[in-house]
């Protein structure tokens, strides 16, 4: 059992190779060259990774608010939007208001001439009387003093 002989321990560590009676010890055999490239790379990824994921909250943080400021906005204009509509409703109130009092204006000015016709019209009936009275006088009168004068005589 020596050198040449594939299943001994020794005979696999002159051959390079690995199985039952030789284990392999990953760490313990590679070359330093090989290790160390692998080692930045596995830091280099790590580094990256965090990179990426600092960016990404980064990111994500600045679509946040512009997503917050989007919504902001859109409030605001909602609330003009409602303010405006609420003062063009307040102002058709007030137009409505006005339009009324403007009409019960005028319509009292047509009150105020027939109330004012209606007085004129009992007026003319007593001015009437009142004219014949005056009238009926004078005649009384007249027949009065013809009644005198026919008994003075």
């Amino acid at each position: 059992m020596g050198k040449g002989d594939k299943k001994t321990r020794r005979g696999k560590i002159i051959a390079g190779s690995f199985g039952v009676s030789r284990k392999r010890n990953k760490g313990k055999y590679k070359k330093p060259a090989v290790a160390e490239a692998e080692e930045k790379t596995k830091a280099e990824a790590k580094i990256e990774d965090k990179v990426k994921e600092k960016v990404d909250v980064k990111v994500e943080e600045k679509a946040k608010a512009k997503a917050e400021a989007k919504v902001e906005e859109k409030a605001e204009e909602k609330t003009k939007v409602e303010e405006k509509a609420e003062a063009k409703a307040e102002d058709k109130a007030k137009a409505k208001a006005e339009d009324k009092a403007k009409e019960k204006v005028e319509e009292k000015p047509e009150a105020k001439e027939k109330v004012k016709a209606a007085p004129e019209a009992s007026e003319e009936p007593a001015k009437k009387h009142d004219a014949k009275k005056a009238a009926a006088k004078p005649k009384a009168k007249k027949e009065e003093e013809a009644e005198e004068t026919p008994e003075a005589e």
